[in-house]
């Protein structure tokens, strides 16, 4: 072999190569130096194991449950990467007897899958999701050395530390965030030491590749959304400089462009602060991954709070405001969509007109107005009713798309009927509206497209 990255060698007779690593491991553990026939790494790795005192026969521990560790997974980056891992390693583990894996940069596994008779060989190791399987807590394997070295690495048979693991082939690739270089996890593949082939590890190095790009062209997906949302609020906005800065301090854009750099910490905290130079920022959240970056002394007043909507696939529009997220009731939905559609306010006559039809009692709206401004405040005004507030609303954002010709991010963008339930004409004629941007066969083949690996994934 002239990698040292590799562990597999065809042209060794396999199980006689397996029983000289088991003298190599008896000889490092018993004190008397490393062997010769080991590869740089697995020395490496075997003295880092042997100085933190990880115990040879300990199985990997297990911290989270089954259940728990899928949430985990849900909310990781990496879950974005499982329908490309069933597509490129799927076949792969089932039809050559593999265990495919996943995990964080902590070594805990979030998911695996494979041939049935590798899960279930991967009980007594516990190789299994919400294990934990660094270095540190079972010494070398392919996933803890590939996460502590942060290189594709193959581990053969006795060259892994643990002896529950000596009849394994281990092999994984870590994965990057691709914008910020930090290290998210690894992908792997494990199987018997006598199925192990060399080219493994260069199926396992391409596929945390691909599934980095995948990440970076959700990135640049999403950033395209954000700058859309940016772009629209700063034309209808107060007037002054600003920015679009992601939670890794990457500007996205600028008004003007330049004046703020191309990076910027952000601070922990938002509301007006005062940065290196003097200069004064108006910090504000624009979702959960960026902040709007005002220039505070260029600025009349405090910036209006940002009103997050999502309507569309929801029987009840879900809110988030000033960091607290609300789910609103049947009639403050409609009433707030009706006042987000309506941006420069409705006298008490029109919306009573559009709510209750021509028979319908003003003194309703306003104590439906009432229950609304109860639990959003004083961003919801009178004379006319309407929003106090930088609105970015999901329905209003397919439509912006949608006017500027960006016809394929608007179908992105869409989730579903606008309050599917609301019988109320003006909310009807909108959710049509939409509906002929995005014909509804092409979001829910989407849909579908988006759902059917995952859901294969979690029943593995």
């Amino acid at each position: 072999m002239h990698s040292p990255w590799v562990g597999v060698d065809l042209g060794v007779d396999q199980v006689a190569w397996a029983r000289i690593l088991r003298s190599a491991h008896e000889m490092m553990l018993s004190g008397r130096g490393a062997s010769p026939v080991l590869r740089e790494p697995i020395v490496r790795s075997w003295t880092r194991c042997l100085k933190s005192g990880v115990d040879p026969e300990r199985p990997a521990p297990r911290i989270l449950g089954e259940a728990e560790a899928q949430r985990r997974l849900d909310a990781h980056p990496l879950a974005a990467v499982v329908p490309l891992l069933l597509e490129l390693l799927g076949e792969v583990a089932q039809d050559a007897r593999h265990l495919a894996v996943l995990c964080d940069a902590d070594g805990l596994l979030l998911w695996a899958g494979g041939h049935p008779g590798m899960v279930e060989a991967a009980i007594k190791p516990q190789l299994l999701p919400g294990c934990l399987c660094g270095e540190p807590e079972i010494g070398t394997n392919a996933i803890g050395t590939a996460l502590a070295l942060e290189h594709p690495l193959q581990v053969f048979s006795a060259e892994h530390f643990s002896r529950l693991l000596h009849g394994w082939t281990t092999t994984a690739a870590p994965i990057h965030d691709p914008e910020t270089g930090r290290l998210l996890g690894a992908i792997g593949l494990a199987c018997s030491f006598r199925r192990a082939h060399p080219h493994t590890l260069a199926l396992v190095a391409a596929t945390a590749r691909l599934a980095e790009g995948r990440l970076g062209e959700a990135q640049v997906k999403h950033h395209r959304r954000l700058l859309a949302s940016y772009l629209d609020l700063v034309a209808r906005s107060r007037p002054g400089r600003s920015a679009l800065v992601t939670r890794t301090g990457r500007v996205l854009a600028a008004t003007p462009w330049g004046w703020l750099g191309e990076h910027l910490e952000l601070p922990a905290t938002t509301g007006t602060v005062t940065v290196a130079g003097g200069l004064r920022l108006a910090i504000e959240p624009f979702g959960p991954e960026a902040s709007i970056v005002w220039d505070a002394a260029a600025q009349s007043g405090p910036p209006r709070p940002r009103l997050d909507v999502r309507a569309l696939g929801r029987e009840h529009a879900e809110v988030e405001i000033l960091g607290r997220r609300l789910v609103l009731g049947r009639r403050q939905s409609e009433l707030l969509v009706l006042l987000a559609l309506h941006p420069r306010g409705m006298t008490g006559e029109e919306l009573t007109r559009v709510m209750y039809g021509v028979g319908g009692s003003e003194v309703t709206v306003r104590a439906e107005v009432a229950r609304l401004r109860r639990q959003l405040g004083d961003i919801v005004a009178s004379q006319p009713y309407r929003l106090i507030a930088d609105v970015r609303a999901d329905f209003l954002e397919v439509e912006w798309l949608a006017r500027r010709g960006a016809l394929a991010a608007a179908r992105d963008a869409y989730g579903g009927p606008l309050l599917p339930s609301s019988d109320l004409p003006a909310i009807a004629a909108a959710r049509e509206r939409l509906e002929r941007i995005c014909p509804r066969p092409a979001w829910r083949s989407a849909e579908r497209r988006a759902a059917t690996p995952l859901q294969r994934s979690r029943h593995a």
